[in-house]
């Protein structure tokens, strides 16, 4: 698969300088969690999923998230649990008799509710399980996390496969400041243990807010609520630095719009303007891909994580000149400087996030290609 399959390829060749390149679930793991981009949430109950994510519905989708935990209510657990066992193993027999192109999906992960229900699933998965690419962790603390990886390496080697984690940071213990640096310090432990197993943490702000009895409303970013913004900060602080391995993904934007028309250009503030916006943000502060729930947000939210011609041709000659000199590079656009030494790790992350989401041409902008995508 690659970022914006549903871009023909004229129309890739008109707005990029290289195009995104094609990648699968084998990706080198940093690159394969920033690679997740947009991923939209799926409750487990949804009938006929499969089909929907293996018929081109769904055409920009990159990875999918299949929620058996907030999504589902107590009550429609068991009921929800069997529909996303029969929908995978449709998939399974449907790969088997050479009915879909399984590089055609997008990424699958579950998202579980506890150890026992994730050795639940399994089970009742079976070999059909392999069709997952991870599990979402939700509500982890340094108490429960280990008991999480320590499950999953086990169960890839039972099934020989190699499921990868996907921790949620949305507890009390991480919002509330009197705890937070002890909780931080003590996840950070347990996840380098377990460096190769997480593919992205995952932040909540939406069970961050509602310990606050909050809800942050549809015409501001999550960045505007300074409780929120304050925890992100430390969590970012905490595993995105640049000696690590990490990749966070930004909190969901819980707004979507109820019709068809795209506002972004012609109302500063439309709930696309705002969720741009707030990418725009995600992406300065160092987030990778974003929670979605709503189709209408997965062109959005990736296409912000497009590099421009002028960024990739200044994170090239960082790293093509680094053994040469460790001095100060003039730009080719004449602009600015370049600095070997502190933007060396800069421009390598560019350049992997270039290779996944392509490099426009000259003058061509974010914007100019999402109006584009998303007339069609």
């Amino acid at each position: 698969m690659r970022q914006f399959k549903g871009v023909s390829e004229k129309e890739i060749r008109q707005f990029f300088h290289i195009p995104p390149s094609d990648f699968s679930k084998k990706l080198e793991r940093k690159k394969l969690g920033m690679a997740m981009g947009a991923a939209l949430y799926l409750p487990g109950s949804m009938p006929n999923f499969s089909y929907k994510l293996s018929n081109n519905n769904l055409k920009n989708l990159t990875s999918a998230i299949i929620c058996l935990e907030d999504a589902v209510s107590d009550s429609e657990l068991s009921a929800a649990e069997q529909n996303v066992v029969n929908e995978l193993k449709l998939i399974e027999q449907n790969d088997l008799n050479g009915l879909i192109d399984t590089n055609e999906i997008p990424l699958l992960f579950i998202r579980i509710r506890t150890v026992q229900h994730l050795e639940k699933m399994s089970t009742l998965l079976g070999s059909a399980i392999s069709y997952i690419t991870g599990i979402v962790l939700p509500k982890c603390t340094s108490h429960n996390v280990k008991s999480f990886f320590l499950c999953l390496q086990n169960l890839n080697l039972q099934h020989s496969i190699h499921l990868y984690a996907l921790p949620i940071l949305e507890t009390k213990e991480i919002i509330y400041t009197e705890t937070r640096e002890q909780e931080l310090s003590n996840l950070y432990t347990v996840f380098k243990q377990f460096e190769d197993l997480i593919l992205t943490i995952r932040v909540g702000a939406t069970d961050f807010t509602s310990l606050f009895s909050q809800r942050r409303p549809g015409n501001r970013t999550i960045y505007d609520l300074l409780l929120i913004t304050n925890c992100l900060t430390d969590i970012l602080n905490k595993f995105n630095r640049k000696e690590d391995n990490f990749v966070i993904s930004g909190p969901v934007y819980e707004y979507f719009e109820s019709q068809d028309s795209f506002r972004l250009f012609t109302d500063t503030n439309s709930i696309e303007s705002i969720l741009w916006n707030e990418v725009q943000l995600d992406v300065l502060n160092g987030f990778y891909g974003k929670t979605c729930i709503h189709p209408s947000q997965i062109d959005i939210v990736n296409s912000a994580y497009i590099v421009s011609k002028e960024l990739f041709e200044d994170a090239c000659l960082i790293v093509e000149n680094n053994a040469a000199t460790n001095g100060v590079l003039r730009s080719s656009a004449r602009n600015k400087m370049n600095e070997v030494k502190p933007h060396y790790s800069w421009a390598m992350k560019i350049i992997a996030q270039a290779e996944i989401y392509g490099v426009f041409k000259e003058n061509v902008t974010s914007l100019d290609f999402l109006q584009y995508i998303k007339n069609l």
